[in-house]
């Protein structure tokens, strides 16, 4: 079986099909979603019907929590990042944010397991930025792999047979892609993995979309990594008269 593992796809319901197309052309038979189906993008409401047609599982991020109410609503409020939330309960039906409220935290199958954010406290939205963040990870899961997003960029650490904890082809995960191409390593049985897969809909360092793929017969986990179009996305955003993300507009001043 192979897996597609995606997260991330804020509201971006073309990055989202283009990254199922992809998936769906190199043979993926099984979809997981890590969360942030909403935040930061242009159509919440289209990409959540994408979302529940196309996905067997689909877990919470912390922008789909923050949207249907289950954050503290003053640090919602005082949280710019938080913004394009509050503007999707008024786009989503009660029905929608029904669903969206029913999304569970972790998502666990033999031998692998997948949250959104990291895996001490699930429902809290740390990151796994750093070892030290990574090591406690690995001490709080028994499982050998383990997939996460919430970062937004796309990374692999290992922990080795002898507790070392490192990343792997960190360099490779930096640079954008013309066409589709994938970074792919066969798993060591005597390590274990955190995978972070990227965004779909909203890179930042990684500057194209991503998500992992799991071959459980080869055992190998690849990152496939997409070209974002962000022209199409930055006019998707303005006529929508809505506000660019900081980072971006760096971007596009150095471009």
């Amino acid at each position: 079986m192979k897996y597609a593992i995606m997260s991330d796809v804020h509201a971006n319901p073309v990055a989202l099909e283009t990254a199922l197309a992809d998936a769906r052309a190199v043979g993926c038979g099984k979809f997981i979603l890590l969360g942030d189906v909403t935040g930061y993008g242009y159509d919440p409401k289209r990409t959540l019907e994408i979302v529940r047609r196309n996905f067997d599982i689909v877990l919470m991020g912390n922008h789909d929590s923050a949207c249907v109410g289950l954050e503290p609503e003053l640090e919602v409020v005082m949280n710019h990042n938080y913004d394009f939330d509050r503007m999707a309960r008024e786009q989503l039906s009660e029905e929608e944010r029904a669903w969206l409220r029913g999304r569970e935290y972790l998502y666990e199958e033999d031998g692998f397991v997948c949250t959104h954010g990291d895996f001490t406290q699930p429902n809290i939205w740390n990151y796994i930025l750093f070892s030290d963040a990574a090591s406690q990870n690995f001490q709080a899961r028994a499982e050998s792999l383990m997939f996460c997003g919430h970062t937004h960029h796309a990374s692999i650490w290992e922990r080795t047979e002898k507790g070392l904890c490192r990343l792997k082809m960190e360099k490779r995960f930096r640079q954008p892609v013309a066409k589709a191409a994938s970074i792919s390593f066969k798993l060591n049985p005597t390590s274990r993995y955190i995978v972070n897969v990227g965004s779909v809909g909203y890179p930042r360092n990684d500057l194209c979309s991503a998500y992992g793929i799991f071959d459980t017969e080869a055992q190998r986990v690849a990152i496939r990594r997409l070209p974002f179009d962000f022209k199409s996305y930055i006019t998707e955003m303005t006529d929508r008269n809505l506000k660019l993300p900081t980072w971006l507009c760096r971007l596009l001043l150095a471009l």
